[in-house]
Parts: C-alpha cells; structure tokens; sequence
C-alpha cells in the first residue's frame, strides 16, 4: 500500500472565528504519537491492571502446586495449671490423686504446678502415582492460559487506542477540509458583495442568501467534526486511566494510509494461529483441562509416604516413674518415623468425578475447533475489508481529484463573471462529499489494518 497526504493549499488559510478558536484550543493540548499513547494504556488502564492481578493469582496457585513436594503436617503447644501429683510406693502403683468422689473436686482445683505439650508431625510424600506431577502440569498450563488471556485483553486496549487515534485525526482532518472550502465560499462571498454594492456583474440577493445557506451549514459540519475529536480524545484518556493527561491531543502528522507487505490471506491464517494471544489460550486450557482429568484419575490410587513425629511434655508438680510399660502423659518426650499407605475409600464418587472432567477435557478440545473456525472467520473479514477500503481509497481520490479541479476551475469563472452562484454550491457540494469520502476510506484502511493486525496477533504493517 503507498501512503498518501491530504493538504491543499488552501489549508494554512486563516479559519473562520469559531474554527480558529477550536484549533487554537487544541494546539496548546500536549500531542502523543500512536507508540506513546499504546505505552501510556499498557501501562495505565486499569482494566489490564486488574487483569494482572488475576494472573498473580493463578500464578500463586501454580506455586502452590509446585510445593506439593514440600512436607506438610502440624504443630501444636498448650501451657496450662495441674495439680500436685507423686508416687506413694516405689512402683508408682499408687498416687496422692485417687479421685474418690469427696476428693475429686479439691484434687483438680489444688494447682501447684505448670504443665507443658508440644508436638509436631510432618508427612512426606514418596510416590503418589503422580498425582502431584499431574497437578503442576495442570497448575502451569492454567496460568499459561491466563498469561494468553491477559495478552489478548491488552491486544483489545490498543485496538481500541488506534481506533481512538485515528479517529482523532479523521476529525482534524475534516477540519481542515471545512476550512479550505470557507475559504472558497468566503472568497465567492466577497465576489457577489461587491457586485451588489456596484450594482455590477450578475449577482442577486438571492445569490448572497444560498451562499450564507452554505456557509451555515459548513459551522455545523465544524461543529460535528468538533465533537468527533472531543469524544475521541475522551476514549483516548478513558483507556489512557486516571493517569492520562487532561489537555492530551494526538500528534500533528497528517492522516495517512499505512503501509502493509503484500501477503495471501493464507499467510495472516498461519500468523493468526501461532501468535494470537486467544489461540494460545486456548491451546493452553485444553491441555491444563487434561491435566486436570488426568489428576482426578490418579486420585484413586494410594498414597506412600513418610511420617515424622516428635512430642515433648512436662509438668512441674507431677512425678515421672521409672517404668517403660507406664505412659505418663504429663513428663514424656520422644521421636518417631514410620513409612504409611493412605489409600481412598471413596473411589466410585472419584472414578464419576474423573469421568466427568474427562467429558469436560473433550468439550474443551471440541470448543477449541469451533474457535479456531471463528478466528479464521475474524481474519477473513479483516482482511476483506482492509481490501476493499484500499480500492475504495484508490476510487474515491480520482473523484476527489476531480472535484478539486472542478471548483477552482468555477472559481475562476467566477472571479470574470462566467459563473453562477449555483454552480458555486454545486461544486463545493462535491468537493465536500468527494473529499470526505476519501478521509473516509483512508480511516477505513487505517481501521482494518489496526483489526487485522488484532486477529492476526502481529502487527502486520512489519516485514
């Protein structure tokens, strides 16, 4: 595609009042060009910020799965008072707390010591019939899935900053366009007041009333391209987010078409389908969805693993017999370690439970060829419309070319007298509509290239 500028002559003429103060406005805004104003969205919109922290989210719980191979257990310590307890034989087979019904309640309400317990108990996995692999796999997949997502919603905000921009600059554009035709009329303006104060020439009042017509109906066509720029220049600090500046205002350079390498509408299939963020995705939860099915199968076999304990009390007003058959609660302390089997007993809900994620894992693979047909569909159009906004392009400016010639040609005749008013407004009527088309097209083509290069997942205008 070759690139085009629209400017005239004309263009650096003075506006009329309002359009003057319109641009004067505009210029003391600070501009940004198009990589500025991507970076400043990427960076600022509070959507994709949140859209991060869901990513954080499904990347602690990847980690998580990754500790799985870490020991887990518990650790428990309590304090508490205890009554006076010692041995009144040698073998400790009788006590000073009998618990005879008359002494229950003084005995247990006589504290005179302090009592301590602290136990601990880990348990580490040895084989799990890789279930704790599974689940990783599963973990990653997942926030590969959310890391494509994220990436296609950041895709979207920029689409959305070049449809902005671009709409910024249609609207100056079409600014310009109104003031070179005001120069135009207001050159015909002058023309026919100076007949009708001679007295000379072939003007009417009726001349001067078409042409006030005219020139009314130009400042509500200033007034729409106006609103246009306002309302895009909105969008732009909307996406932009709380951060963007109040006076931001795109860049200066004129509205032109870009320039895309010549590729078959094959090739942007196969740029879609490796580098679309959503295709990635996609791809993505497939698998994390086997992963998962995967891991509900292999919950229904055992466990093996190591069981460490260790367990410390003492209690200061209670004696400890010397005796390896007596388990004395209150003074004891020792370790353990012991290989255990854990084994489900619930294995028909989990084998239903497996069933069902395995229905879901092909529901995903089925979903993810009716999104791949989708995509394709998506590429398709982007491509056909940035086509045929080209040719458009290529039509329209022989017209507009045309229509330019056509009123500076009328305005000569004009200048001796040859013209009427009526092919005055006949000629600046299809200078306007030619001249707007052709800033339609080349929006058009800047818009379709923005899209395509959003189905495509690469920015389409690079070799």
């Amino acid at each position: 595609m070759k690139t085009h500028r629209f400017s005239g002559s004309a263009v650096a003429a003075c506006l009329c009042a309002s359009t003057s103060l319109l641009l004067a406005g505009v210029a003391q805004a600070k501009a940004y060009k198009l990589d500025e104003l991507l970076d400043m969205a990427r960076k600022g919109n509070p959507g994709l910020a949140a859209n991060a922290q869901v990513t954080a989210g499904v990347e602690a719980q990847a980690l998580e799965a990754h500790r799985s191979y870490w020991p887990t257990g518990d650790l428990s310590s309590t304090v508490a008072p205890v009554p006076k307890i010692y041995c009144e034989n040698v073998d400790c087979t009788l006590t000073n707390l009998s618990f005879q019904p008359s002494q229950t309640f003084a005995a247990i309400t006589d504290l005179r010591g302090v009592f301590t317990r602290t136990e601990i108990k880990l348990v580490q996995p040895i084989y799990t019939f890789g279930k704790i692999s599974a689940g990783i796999d599963a973990a990653d997949l997942g926030l590969a899935a959310s890391r494509g997502k994220e990436s296609g919603q950041v895709a979207d905000v920029e689409l959305n900053v070049r449809k902005a921009y671009w709409g910024a600059k249609l609207a100056r554009e079409l600014l310009s366009m109104l003031d070179e035709g005001l120069e135009y009329l207001n050159d015909a303006q002058k023309k026919i007041d100076e007949e009708l104060a001679e007295g000379s020439g072939n003007a009417s009042v009726a001349d001067r009333l078409r042409l006030r017509t005219m020139h009314a109906d130009i400042e509500a066509r200033v007034l729409e391209a106006r609103r246009g720029a306002d309302l895009a220049r909105a969008g732009l600090r909307t996406l932009i987010g709380p951060s963007a500046p109040a006076d931001l205002d795109v860049d200066d350079a004129p509205l032109e078409e870009l320039d895309v390498p010549a590729r078959e509408l094959a090739s942007y299939n196969d740029l879609a389908r490796c580098y679309r963020p959503e295709v990635k995705a996609i791809d993505q939860m497939v698998a994390a969805k086997r992963a998962l099915a995967d891991l509900e199968w292999r919950r229904q076999y055992p466990d093996l693993v190591l069981v460490g304990t260790a367990t410390y009390a003492y209690a200061s007003s209670i004696d400890h017999p010397t005796n390896a058959f007596a388990n004395n609660p209150f003074n004891t302390s020792g370790v353990g370690l012991a290989a255990a089997f854990r084994m489900p007993l619930d294995l028909f809900v989990k084998n239903a439970h497996a069933h069902r994620l395995r229905a879901e894992a092909r529901e995903a693979e089925l979903r993810r060829n009716e999104a791949l047909g989708g995509i394709g569909f998506e590429v398709e159009k982007a491509y056909t419309e940035m086509k045929e906004a080209d040719q458009r392009l290529k039509s329209v400016q022989k017209g507009e070319k045309a229509a330019r010639q056509w009123i500076a040609a009328v305005m000569q005749n004009i200048s001796v007298g040859l013209a009427e008013t009526k092919d005055f407004s006949d000629a600046l009527l299809a200078f306007f509509q030619a001249h707007t088309r052709c800033l339609q097209a080349l929006y058009d083509c800047n818009i379709a290239v923005a899209s395509l290069t959003r189905v495509a997942g690469v920015d389409v205008t690079k070799n």
